[in-house]
């Protein structure tokens, strides 16, 4: 896996072996950074469900200000700080190993710009978190929510804008807007 586009261009990055993460494949990821940037004046991420960091790191790379992502896996968060520290981004991401409730209550205040929202696939809460980022105000106004899930996992919300909805085999992406 590697950056795509931006300053970190081309550089590799850690995964995590086996199928406790599965990250987003760079065609995929090129596709969805193309349709809501590709490039970015500023702003902040949040990632919930970080993996390997890919998504975050991607993003900053692209010029987003400032990442925070959460990860419960010890063995991923390692990942995640190899990564970070690979690309000498130490200073511009917030790394928390929490339960991804916890962390949402712990950044309760903060408005993000872009959000990606990829658990792990029985989990089934993309709905939910889209509701709780409404609810306590997380998101800016024109901010992108990247969803990732198997098909049929989430209904489409119509309180957001569709930007784009990718189905591939048994999983599917879709991109809102507030």
């Amino acid at each position: 896996m590697r950056i795509i586009a931006g300053k970190h261009r081309s550089r590799i990055l850690k995964t995590l072996e086996g199928n406790n993460t599965r990250p987003m494949m760079d065609r995929m990821k090129e596709s969805v950074f193309n349709t809501i940037g590709p490039y970015f004046d500023g702003g902040i991420s949040l990632d919930l469900f970080g993996g390997s960091g890919a998504l975050s790191l991607e993003g900053l790379s692209r010029g987003i200000e400032k990442a925070y992502i959460t990860e419960i896996s010890r063995d991923a968060l390692k990942v995640i700080k190899d990564n970070v520290a690979s690309l000498h981004e130490e200073e511009n991401i917030v790394v928390m190993n929490l339960d991804y409730k916890i962390a949402l209550k712990r950044l309760e205040g903060i408005k993000f710009d872009l959000v990606y929202l990829d658990p792990p696939y029985r989990m089934n809460i993309n709905n939910e978190l889209l509701d709780y980022l409404l609810e306590h105000e997380m998101l800016n106004k024109g901010a992108y929510i990247v969803c990732h899930y198997v098909t049929g996992n989430m209904k489409m919300d119509e309180r957001f804008k569709l930007i784009k909805n990718y189905s591939h085999d048994e999983h599917e992406l879709t991109i809102y807007q507030n």
